[in-house]
Parts: C-alpha cells; structure tokens; sequence
C-alpha cells in the first residue's frame, strides 16, 4: 500500500477505498474534484496499484494502513469509502474500535464468508484477460468499454497491466471472504450499501443484509453495472455521499 493524501491536514478526514484496477489517486481524481466540504481525504493505492508493491491480503494492506494512521494520531474518521476491492479493507477500518468512524459507504461488495465458486470464476476470467493483454496491448479492453465507457476503460486496463498473476489470486481471494458479524444498531445507521442492479455481488449481499445489518441503507442503481453507478456519474454520486454523512 502506499498512502495519498490531498486536502487540508485537521480537516475531517475521508477515507477513498478504491475497487481493483483504479488507484487511490485515480479514485481521488474521479471523485475528489465533487466534495464541496473541506477533507484531508486518504486515497490509498492498494497493493498491484499505483506507486504500491504487490497485493498480499486485505489484512495484510489493513495492517499498513492501520499503522499509518497510528503514527499519524488518527483516530476520528469522518467517512470511510470502499469500492468492492477496497470494501476488504474498508470493512475492517468500520469495525475496528480503535478508531472513531462517523460514516460508511460500501459500493460493490459480496458480503458473504466464503464465495468459493465466484472466487474461482473471478480468477479465471482475470487470468484470462491478463494472458489477452499481454498480448494485444491494447489500449482500452472491449469488455470494460461495455461496462464503463472508453475513458473509465482506458484507465483500468492501464491499471491492470501492471496487475501480476499473484496480486489476482490475492485480490479475487480478498473479495470473497468476510469476517460477518451482526452490526449493531448504532453501526447499521452509520452504514450505506451501493450496488448495480446488475452487479454479481448483490446475489450474495441479498442475503446476508438482512442477517447483519438490516437497518443499514441500501441503494440499487438501476440499469447499471458493478460499481458503474460511481464510474458514469461521480458528480451525483459524490453529492449524495455527502448528504449521507451531512
């Protein structure tokens, strides 16, 4: 992992998760230009991301940003932001008591303890486009325009040529185990679910919400994709985030 941080030092501080194959500071520029507040936002580039090393374990990139926050003195967190990948270790920043978190907002995470089959497919197909890259180099992967449109795309696939083998296994491991709990009253009200009407993980999530956190808001974006509400529209998108933890 290696730490981006933007905005004012002392201002509430906003936490950018960001999903595979965006960088932190990818995510801050997508989203960062549409917060009216005034934040010290932490974008992390997670690890087979940006300037970071190699993708262990969402514990294992939990521990380096848990650390960094110790040495810095942070222990209030205003909002806590994590697109699928970064849910992984979003979700232990939420739960963990030594910190003091005001808000959450989840886009895109299988909420579910052991997703065997969805991690096997997830490895196959990235493995797959990995070995296709390598290959044709190309500049924007046609699945992705699809889903994301040609800019967006662009990015990912940029992105995702430096993304490893190993960093895939790690990362497609990472997304389909969570430590589930019931969250408790006051934790579910700090809590926001975002999902595409047509993302993969809301098949395990519709399960699993209204086990452990049934009061815990939850949108789904009609006509869109896995995390494609965020990529098409971040200005909107930003502006209800902030209304959520206004």
């Amino acid at each position: 992992m290696y730490i981006n941080r933007y905005g004012k030092i002392g201002a509430p501080v906003v936490v950018l998760l960001a999903p595979m194959m965006v960088s932190g500071s990818d995510l801050y520029e997508l989203m960062g230009p549409y917060f009216t507040g005034e934040y010290c936002i932490i974008a992390p580039d997670q690890g087979g991301h940006g300037k970071a090393g190699a993708y262990i374990s969402a514990d294992e990139e939990y521990r380096f940003l848990k650390e960094f926050f110790q040495r810095e003195g942070i222990e209030d967190i205003h909002l806590v932001y994590g697109a699928s990948l970064g849910v992984a270790v979003a979700y232990r920043l939420f739960l963990d008591p030594d910190f003091d978190i005001a808000y959450a907002w989840f886009d895109g995470v299988a909420l579910t303890e052991n997703a065997g089959f969805a991690e096997w497919f997830m490895k196959k197909l990235f493995r797959s486009r990995k070995k296709k890259l390598e290959k044709t180099h190309v500049e924007a992967s046609e699945s992705l325009v699809k889903m994301y449109g040609y800019d967006f795309a662009r990015m990912m696939t940029k992105n995702f040529e430096r993304i490893t083998i190993d960093d895939i296994d790690a990362i497609c491991h990472a997304c389909c185990h969570y430590d589930l709990r019931k969250l408790t009253e006051e934790e579910q009200m700090k809590l926001h679910l975002d999902f595409g009407e047509k993302d993969f993980d809301l098949r395990y999530s519709k399960n699993t919400i209204p086990v452990y956190m049934p009061k815990a808001e939850v949108t789904i974006r009609k006509g869109y994709a896995h995390c494609g509400y965020m990529a098409a529209k971040p200005a909107e998108y930003v502006r209800q985030i902030e209304e959520f933890i206004r």
